[in-house]
This record gives C-alpha cells, sequence and structure tokens, in this order.
C-alpha cells in the first residue's frame, strides 16, 4: 500500500476512534445525570387546615406574613382530613423543607408523623398537647395591661369573672403583672353561665370609679342583654372595660385587643428561621404581641383620655 493511501486510510480510523470516544463520553454523561439527584429544600412548608370563609381568612393572612418575612422558597399546603395520608408524605418529601410552620393543633401531630426529623414551628392555636415551639394566638398578657395603663392610667383595681381553675395560669400570671404595676386584681370565680351572670350583677353593684372589667372569653358574654347591662353600668360609674372581641368597642367597651395575623405570619417565620439554625431551643408556645388594638373615641373621652401624641400611635383604629 502507498504512503499516501495508507495515510488517507488512517485519518478516518482516527476519526472513527475519535467520534467513538466522544459519543461514549456523551452517554455516560448523560447515564450519570439521569440519576434522580437529591431533592433541593425548599425553606418553609407551611401546613394550614382547608377551611371556609371568612375563617380562611385568617390562614390567608398568617401565611402573607409568613411569606413576606421569609427571605427564602415558601410553600403551603391546605389539610383535607378526607385526602389519604401518603398523599402528604409524598409532597413532604418532595418539598424536602427546612422547617414546617403547622397551623391547627392537628397539623402539628401530622407534621410530627410525616417528617419527625424536621423542626415545627406551631401557630394558629390557643395552647397545644404537645412540646412544641411557636406563638399562641392568647394575647400577651403584659402588653394588654400595659396598654390599659396607656389610656386610663388611674386605674387601682382589675376585676375579671371566670372560671379561675380553667384559667389558673394565666390568671396567676395577670396577679403578677398586675401587682407589679400597683393593680389589685380581683378574681370572681365561677363555674357556670348562670353564676357569672350573677356574679357580674353584684360587681356592677359595688364597682367604683377607677375600677376595670377584663371581658374574658366566656359564653356569659355572649348574652347580648347581659353585656349591654355591663357596658350602661361602666359608662355611669366611669369604669373602663375592654375585651379581646372589637364588636364589643363598638358597643362601647373603652377598648380591644385582637391578632394581627399578617404580623404574626412574620413573627413564625422568623422563629421559624431561629429554629431551623438551632439558635432557639424553646419548646413552648409564646403569647401574642401582634396585635391591632381599636379605641372607643366616645368612651374615651367620657373617661377623660385625650387621644394625641404617644396614646395615639399606639391605637390602630378608632371607633
Amino acid at each position: 500500500m502507498s504512503k499516501q493511501n495508507e495515510h488517507q486510510y488512517y485519518l478516518p480510523w482516527i476519526a472513527i476512534k475519535t467520534l467513538k470516544i466522544v459519543i461514549f463520553s456523551v452517554v455516560f454523561s448523560l447515564t450519570v445525570t439521569a440519576v434522580p439527584s437529591p431533592a433541593l429544600s425548599s425553606g418553609i412548608v407551611i401546613l394550614y387546615p382547608e377551611v371556609r370563609k371568612p375563617y380562611s381568612k385568617i390562614y390567608e393572612d398568617i401565611i402573607e406574613g409568613i411569606t413576606e418575612q421569609n427571605q427564602n422558597d415558601t410553600n403551603s399546603m391546605a389539610i383535607d382530613p378526607n385526602q389519604p395520608f401518603e398523599y402528604y408524605r409524598g409532597s413532604l418529601t418532595k418539598l424536602a423543607p427546612d422547617t414546617i410552620i403547622a397551623l391547627g393543633q392537628k397539623n402539628i401531630s401530622l407534621a410530627r408523623e410525616l417528617k419527625p426529623d424536621v423542626p415545627i414551628v406551631a401557630g394558629g392555636i390557643i395552647k397545644s398537647t404537645e412540646n412544641v415551639a411557636g406563638i399562641s394566638m392568647i394575647p400577651d398578657t403584659g402588653a394588654i395591661i400595659d396598654k390599659l395603663i396607656l389610656l386610663y392610667g388611674e386605674v387601682r383595681n382589675l376585676h375579671i369573672v371566670t372560671n379561675a381553675k380553667k384559667r389558673k395560669h394565666r390568671l396567676e400570671i395577670v396577679g403578677n403583672y398586675a401587682n407589679d404595676k400597683g393593680i389589685n386584681l380581683i378574681v370572681h370565680d365561677v363555674e357556670t353561665v348562670q353564676a357569672a351572670a350573677n356574679e357580674y350583677k353584684a360587681l356592677l353593684a359595688d364597682i367604683k370609679q377607677h375600677d376595670a372589667i377584663w371581658l374574658m372569653k366566656g359564653k356569659a358574654i355572649s348574652d347580648s342583654a347581659l353585656l349591654s347591662k355591663i357596658l350602661e353600668t361602666a359608662w355611669k360609674k366611669r369604669v373602663a372595660v375592654f375585651s379581646s372581641n372589637p364588636t364589643h368597642v363598638k358597643r362601647g367597651a373603652l377598648f380591644a385587643i385582637y391578632p394581627n395575623n399578617k404580623k404574626l405570619g412574620a413573627s413564625l417565620a422568623i422563629l421559624a428561621t431561629k429554629t431551623n439554625t438551632g439558635s432557639t431551643p424553646s419548646t413552648t408556645l409564646a403569647p401574642l404581641t401582634d396585635f391591632y388594638t381599636v379605641l372607643n373615641s366616645r368612651t374615651s373621652r367620657h373617661l377623660g383620655i385625650s387621644i394625641a401624641g404617644n396614646i395615639r400611635a399606639e391605637i390602630d383604629s378608632v371607633f
């Protein structure tokens, strides 16, 4: 074979060998990348109950606050009790969250079952049967009393009509904080709705100016006639009445506080970040400090309260 022919034969052979190497490299590369990679972390996953309007607005606002605060990815899952358990397990496995924010007591338990190795932060609950970090929907006692002092600084006695056994822990906190502020807490212990109604009537007969009544949530306060009697007597005797129900303010109570759910969501996101980094070892529910304050302007004027300066800055809305 001539040198020229040999050279012509050699060049295609080199090209074929090179092509085979290239093809092998591509196939190998495709084979390697085709292996499923571990799921990437999605930051925070929010589990919330699927409920009808208007109750769904509570969770929508909390989720909005979490999403705006969280710098990483945020995903939310509405939990339908009729959906198979494995559906949620598969969804959480794909999302691979750093932290789960569980809204509602049932979702705390669900999160523990689905992802026991992932930190959980609880929200949208009053109390929990489990040890978990989170924020309760019960407002911070100190913040409420501070608000009372800001608006009605001359208060001497604070009256609460309630079942003392059921609220023992909270009443102890209220009593200690009030005492530190120079306020005497008087608890009127009742166990039934009728007993509460009778106790309110007795209290209204003896109550004096510079006293205050904290209307804690209960069936007795749902009685419209009794509520009207309380507010009418409080007006005549120049007594401050407050609660956590804004509708009471429309009817004459001095002020009420209620959750700012969007800010609560932001606080839950901050807590979730701290929990994930291990800087917050606490497994207890913190009281709610993100709330709105609504004031009745007519009642405040009647009690001699001037809504100006630092006081106005502490009020979110006025009726």
